[in-house]
């Protein structure tokens, strides 16, 4: 218990410097002056350990002050300016919508002068760099925003980053070096790109941020309803997290090794975790918070592990005093201090509660025990949480208990996909079809737990003082439930009661979830589909065919985005795309196109006469790939896909009346996708002969460029217009809905993704949402 509260005089000295502004040695001076009333209430040895945590405090409050009032780094004089820096990469690759960022260390100027400092720079989306890289950097580096409910600012500066820089020219000077680092980063892409392979998204995303700490790519709305439901741990390199994999794995290891023996497969995996998720400094934090608690169950006092706990505390504080700032480090501690004081009293109370109901059968040892250790963080942590996020989840200990069994069996399912799927592709594929259910459930338990009523309740009044007592409170109460420890429990008589029957329920179950989820749609819809996804500004449109064949027409801005919205309309388990047609040239038709190339193997790829000119191969590494003219035709499962345009040769200025126009008959239902052409090639498909259509994909999302007679020409009954958004463009035009009329009109940017699906008879359309009043 003395280390603890070494540890906690330490932590107090620097709250009263962050919280209160008080001088480095303000904790230690109250300690000494606190000594003649330690030493007449318990003699010299509380004196002595008086002067101990005095010191202790002294040095962390010294310590900690000095980092907090340090000069912010040279380059930051340079804040507004256009400047030229020498650096080097010194992150991997943090993607967005469009665009990717890495961090870059300066070094010096581009004259040689030295620097130093931290710049976030912001590059097209499929930019590559190798942590270690020199490179030479010129833009015009600025501050970065604050946001309402989130400094950025300052917190890229307590991370030494000084600004930004948005699409700066990026010169190599040198490749990254061999070595650890390089090794590393190559080794992280590759686990990625193989889940990436395996998996639709969001489910992929979900698996890289829980194996390996690669939550990048998991989409806004989703993201925020874990931190609604208190999953946000789950997708995270936490303490909570890597504790759970080593206790599934010391769970596993007992019936065979014994107690004792069990930790050292549980602390080789821990080592596996590491290596796996990057070895950064976050990592090696959870690590070492998980390490403490295996200590204590090596030395088979799973309490000794706070001792422990506190001494690691006390050593990081004091070598780094940043971390006492740094929320990601106070989560982790505090999810391991409630661990150890908190989850044998809760797994005490949902065992007595199983036993109770009669339900030992029904519910598993590693259910009750998982839950435990979740709900054990969730507590502790609560006051970090609502300080940090502004928001307290009410919904959070029901979603942690329902998460917790989950995540305990998809972070090793995930792992396993990623490290078979390098091994080889099909093998991670066919992982990837188990791992895909724990996934989606606990995809699906976010998104269900958040539309709860005040699932989360908002405390940005929550002051950090407010928070600090409150924690004091929960430190009391971690302090009497690690003096008095949990009772032992007997093992229930009729824990085997009805094990089969339960077993059988549970196979019936598994059963009706594999029909529902995954077999209901093999061997195709049985109707033609046309799902005209929402990729933002941009058109991207996926025709499948009635025994489920897939051609993508375009791909949108963004390749992430892409992903997500393929993810949303095709069966989990395929992975494969039998054609890709680019209509034209333009970014918002092909930029997420190479991602798609890369997530899905495609059979056969198709362009225009211009569909590739300029930046990236959208069909890079595609094969066969051929350019498409006036009078090509294919037939796949009796719909057959003509081109009216353009002809051969074409090669007009302007991108847009390139495009690749689409006529898709099938049956009685005919089907018009028109790219971005304008109204000059509109009037001469209308001069061309008979362009009726009943669907019609609007030309150039909507805006005023299309002729009133080309739309009468066609007579649809049902219009698509694809737009993003509030898009910088005003599209769609007013114009163009007056000249569609009669149509019935649904757009992305309102409606979300629209499907269309027919039987060659009749045509029924649905809207991913109710559209705004407008």
């Amino acid at each position: 218990m003395t280390l603890v509260l070494l540890a906690v005089a330490e932590l107090a000295a620097i709250a009263a410097v962050a919280l209160a502004g008080f001088p480095g040695w303000f904790g230690g001076a109250v300690l000494v002056l606190a000594m003649p009333a330690l030493w007449a209430l318990g003699g010299g040895r509380v004196a002595a350990w008086g002067v101990a945590a005095g010191v202790i405090a002294l040095a962390g409050g010294m310590r900690f002050e000095a980092w907090h009032d340090a000069p912010p780094p040279p380059l930051a004089a340079y804040l507004g300016e256009t400047v030229t820096i020498d650096g080097v990469i010194a992150s991997e690759a943090d993607p967005g919508q469009t665009t990717v960022r890495y961090r870059v260390d300066a070094r010096s100027f581009g004259d040689g002068t030295p620097t130093g400092g931290g710049v976030l720079v912001t590059l097209p989306q499929y930019t590559e760099h190798l942590p270690g890289e020199r490179v030479r950097v010129r833009g015009e580096l600025v501050p970065a925003p604050t946001f309402d409910s989130f400094d950025y600012q300052e917190y890229l500066e307590r991370h030494g980053i000084v600004g930004t820089m948005l699409y700066p020219r990026v010169e190599p000077l040198a490749p990254a070096p061999g070595g650890w680092r390089r090794t590393r980063a190559e080794l992280r892409s590759s686990l990625d790109r193989a889940v990436q392979r395996a998996l639709p998204e969001p489910e992929a995303s979900l698996a890289s941020g829980i194996a390996f700490g690669r939550d990048d790519t998991l989409p806004g709305p989703l993201y925020d309803a874990f931190r609604t439901t208190g999953l946000a741990h789950l997708v995270a390199v936490s303490g909570s997290n890597v504790m759970l994999l080593a206790m599934l794995a010391f769970a596993i290891a007992v019936p065979m090794m014994g107690r004792r023996w069990s930790t050292l497969p549980a602390a080789a995996l821990v080592l596996v975790y590491v290596v796996v998720a990057g070895g950064g400094g976050s990592v090696l934090r959870a690590a070492a918070m998980a390490g403490v608690l295996l200590f204590g169950r090596w030395v088979g006092r799973p309490a000794s592990a706070l001792p422990a706990l506190a001494a690691a505390a006390v050593v990081l504080v004091t070598g780094w005093p940043w971390l006492a700032a740094d929320a990601g480090f106070q989560l982790s501690l505090a999810a391991t201090a409630g661990i150890v004081v908190f989850a044998p009293w809760i797994d005490w109370a949902l065992r007595e509660g199983v036993d109770r109901a009669r339900a030992a059968s029904v519910v598993p040892r590693l259910v009750t025990e998982s839950a435990s250790l979740t709900l054990a963080a969730t507590i502790a942590t609560a006051p970090i949480v609502a300080v940090t996020f502004g928001q307290v989840s009410v919904i959070g200990l029901v979603a942690n208990v329902i998460g917790a069994p989950l995540f305990v069996v998809a972070l090793p399912l995930a792992g396993m996909t990623a490290l078979a799927g390098v091994a080889w592709e099909p093998a991670g594929w066919a992982v990837g079809l188990v791992a895909y259910y724990p996934l989606a459930a606990i995809v699906a338990v976010a998104e269900q737990c958040a539309r709860v009523p005040a699932a989360a309740v908002t405390v940005e009044w929550l002051s950090p003082a407010a928070a600090t007592a409150a924690g004091l409170g929960l430190v009391a109460a971690g302090g009497a439930a690690y003096r008095w420890l949990a009772p032992d429990r007997r093992p229930p008589r009729f824990a085997k009661r009805a094990r089969m029957p339960l077993a059988g329920a549970a196979g019936v179950a598994v059963v009706a979830a594999v029909w529902a989820v995954s077999l209901r749609d093999v061997g195709g819809p049985g109707v033609l589909r046309i799902d005209v996804l929402d990729i933002g500004q941009g058109d991207a449109i996926l025709v499948t065919t009635p025994e489920g064949r897939r051609v993508l027409v375009d791909g949108g801005p963004s390749g992430i985005e892409l992903a997500r919205e393929l993810g949303a309309v095709m069966p989990h388990w395929q992975r494969g795309l039998d054609v890709v047609v680019v209509t034209h040239s333009d970014q918002d038709h092909t930029g997420g196109l190479p991602a798609a190339m890369d997530r899905f193997n495609v059979r056969r790829a198709f362009e225009g006469g211009r569909g590739t000119r300029g930046g990236t191969d959208p069909l890079a590494f595609a094969a066969p790939r051929r350019t498409l003219e006036r009078g090509d035709w294919w037939e796949m499962d009796g719909v057959r896909f003509e081109v009216l345009w353009p002809p051969a040769a074409f090669d007009p200025s302007n991108t847009n009346d390139a495009s690749v126009v689409l006529r898709i008959r099938f049956g009685e239902t005919v089907a018009l996708l028109t790219g971005d052409i304008e109204a000059a090639v509109q009037d001469r498909l209308v001069a061309a002969g008979d362009i009726r259509a009943d669907v019609l994909k609007v030309p150039h999302h909507g805006s005023k460029t299309s002729s009133a007679a080309f739309f009468r020409a066609v007579g649809a009954e049902v219009a698509i217009i694809s737009a993003g958004a509030n898009n910088r463009y005003g599209h769609p035009a007013g114009e163009t809905f007056a000249a569609l009329a009669p149509a019935r009109i649904v757009r992305t940017d309102t409606d979300g993704r629209v499907r269309i699906e027919s039987d060659g008879s009749s045509i029924r359309v649905r809207v991913e949402r109710e559209p705004e009043r407008r």
